[in-house]
């Protein structure tokens, strides 16, 4: 019994993949979910107390996994190895590129798709956590940087990295591609950074 019981858990969490990545946090219907799962509305309320709860349950690894990528890049800025900017860039890149490989689909949905829900605050909550390792890392070489220059730099680099993810299928491609925006972002930043008289 307990075996249907999880089966009919991730067919409900499959459907549900497919009804928000189609129609957004907003747009999607309990009902239409129900449907594709091929389980009553009634049925998928004994798993699931909302659709909120079932978007928690779809989107939940992927923010763990980028919060416990953000707390990795804490000790990497806090390590007694100075490692720089560029390297800071270099860990976070491989790291979303990881969670990508394993919850691409659901990164994607919480990333574009999830206003409305508890989690619509992820790309300004993940960009605040990237700003702030950004700033640490500027801080231990000595410079101090525009918070709004951070910022948009921050927001920059992870939604670039979620586009190159989610369109670039090819992965030698895809690495050069990342390097490339790596390059344009994090390359001679100190100086693009300094204030100018």
């Amino acid at each position: 019994m307990q075996y249907q019981k999880e089966e009919v858990r991730a067919r409900i969490l499959a459907a549900a993949l497919d009804e928000f990545e189609t129609h957004g946090y907003l747009g999607a219907q309990v009902r239409r979910i129900a449907e594709r799962a091929g389980v009553s509305t009634g049925n998928l309320y004994r798993y699931f107390a909302s659709k909120d709860d079932i978007f928690d349950a779809i989107v939940r690894a992927s923010y763990e996994r980028i919060a416990a990528l953000m707390a990795d890049a804490s000790s990497f800025c806090s390590g007694s190895q100075a490692r720089g900017i560029r390297g800071l860039a270099k860990h976070l890149a491989a790291g979303i590129a990881d969670v990508y490989a394993t919850h691409g689909r659901q990164l994607t949905v919480i990333h574009e798709k999830s206003a409305g829900s508890r989690h619509e605050d992820f790309l300004p909550a993940v960009t605040r956590m990237i700003h702030e390792r950004m700033r640490i890392e500027l801080t231990r070489e000595g410079i101090v940087a525009d918070d709004t220059l951070l910022s948009l730099i921050a927001a920059g680099f992870f939604s670039g990295m979620a586009v190159l993810l989610r369109t670039v299928e090819e992965p030698k491609r895809l690495q050069e591609l990342i390097g490339r925006m790596l390059v344009f972002f994090f390359d001679d930043l100190e100086s693009r950074l300094a204030e100018r008289q």
